[in-house]
C-alpha cells in the first residue's frame, strides 16, 4: 500500500515538472528571443552613444522564470595606470652603504614599452605625454641611484685606504710618518666631501619620489573620478532606454527581470549588478515613473 501511494506521488511531482518545463512553449521562447535580440541592438547604439562609445561588447541571455540578463564589457580609464600602481616602491637604502634596489623604476620603463595601442584610442596625445612623464622620472631617478652607487664605492675605497694609513703610522716611526698624516688629512677632506654629494643624491632621489608619489595619487583620485562619471553615464542610459524601448519586451512575464552585468568598472575581479523589475519598467514606459526613479529602484550590488 505504501510502495503504491509513493509511486502515485512521485508520479504526480514528475507531472508537474514536466508541465512546468512545457509551460513556456517555444513560440513564446522565439517571441522573447527575437525581442531581446532587438532590444540588445537598441541598447548596445544608444550606450556607445550615451558613453562617446565606451562600450566594448553586449550580450544577452534569456533565463526561464528569471529573466533578460545583458553582459556589458565597458572601456575603463587608462590601463597605464594600472601598471604605475603595481609597481613595488624599493625602501631607500641607508647612508653610507648604497644598495639601492631601484625595482619600482625598472619595472615602470619596462612595462611601458609592452602597452598596447587600444588603450590610448580616446586620449592618444594625453596618454604618450603620460607616458613620456615616466620615462623621464624613471630615467632621473636612475641616473641619480648610479651616481650614488658610484660615490659609495669611492667611499669605500677611500675609508679602506685612510684605515691602512692609520695602521702604518702606527707601526712607522720613520720619516714618512709626517706624509703619512698629510695624505690621511687630504683623505678625511675628500670622504667628506663625498658624503655631503651623497646626502644631495639621497634627498634628490628622495624628492623625485616623492613627486612620482604625488602624481600618482593624482592620477587615482582623477581615475576614480572617470570610473564614476563613466558609472553615471551607463546607468543613466540604461534607465532612458529602458524607458524608451522597454515596450519592446512584451513577451518578458511581468514578474521577470531585466538585469545587467557591467564588467570593466571598478575591480577587474568584480562586475556591476544591475537588477530592474519587469513591472517597474513598464511604469517608466507609461509615464508613471522617471527614468531617474527606475535607476533608484533597480537592485545594484557587485559581485
Amino acid at each position: 500500500m505504501n510502495k503504491k501511494l509513493i509511486s502515485s506521488a512521485i508520479m504526480a511531482i514528475l507531472g508537474c515538472l514536466s508541465a512546468n518545463v512545457s509551460a513556456q512553449d517555444p513560440a513564446e521562447l522565439a517571441s522573447i528571443q527575437r525581442e531581446v535580440a532587438i532590444m540588445e541592438n537598441i541598447l548596445s547604439s544608444a550606450l556607445k552613444q550615451d558613453t562617446n562609445k565606451r562600450i566594448r561588447a553586449i550580450q544577452a541571455n534569456y533565463f526561464v522564470k528569471q529573466g533578460v540578463v545583458f553582459e556589458l564589457d565597458v572601456r575603463g580609464s587608462s590601463r597605464w595606470q594600472t601598471i604605475f600602481s603595481n609597481a613595488p616602491n624599493a625602501p631607500l637604502p641607508p647612508l653610507p652603504e648604497i644598495d639601492f634596489a631601484n625595482m619600482d623604476i625598472e619595472i615602470i620603463s619596462d612595462q611601458v614599452e609592452f602597452i598596447t595601442e587600444d588603450v590610448v584610442e580616446s586620449s592618444r596625445e594625453a596618454y604618450q605625454q603620460a607616458m613620456e612623464l615616466m620615462r623621464e622620472g624613471a630615467e632621473q631617478v636612475r641616473e641619480i641611484a648610479e651616481q650614488e652607487r658610484d660615490v659609495g664605492r669611492k667611499l669605500r675605497d677611500l675609508e679602506r685606504e685612510k684605515r691602512d694609513l692609520e695602521f702604518a703610522s702606527r707601526h712607522d716611526n720613520s720619516a714618512e710618518e709626517k706624509q703619512l698624516e698629510q695624505r690621511k688629512k687630504a683623505l678625511e677632506k675628500d670622504i667628506a666631501k663625498l658624503e655631503k654629494q651623497q646626502t644631495k643624491l639621497t634627498k634628490q632621489q628622495q624628492q623625485l619620489r616623492q613627486n612620482i608619489n604625488a602624481k600618482h595619487a593624482e592620477r587615482e583620485q582623477q581615475q576614480a573620478a572617470e570610473q564614476q562619471q563613466l558609472l553615471e553615464q551607463v546607468s543613466t542610459s540604461i534607465s532612458l532606454t529602458l524607458c524608451d524601448y522597454g515596450s519592446g519586451l512584451r513577451s518578458l512575464p511581468n514578474d521577470e527581470h531585466v538585469s545587467f552585468v557591467l564588467k570593466g568598472l571598478g575591480d577587474k575581479n568584480t562586475s556591476l549588478i544591475k537588477v530592474f523589475n519587469k513591472s517597474d519598467i513598464k511604469k517608466c514606459v507609461a509615464g508613471d515613473i522617471k527614468a531617474s526613479e527606475l535607476t533608484k529602484k533597480a537592485i545594484s550590488y557587485q559581485f
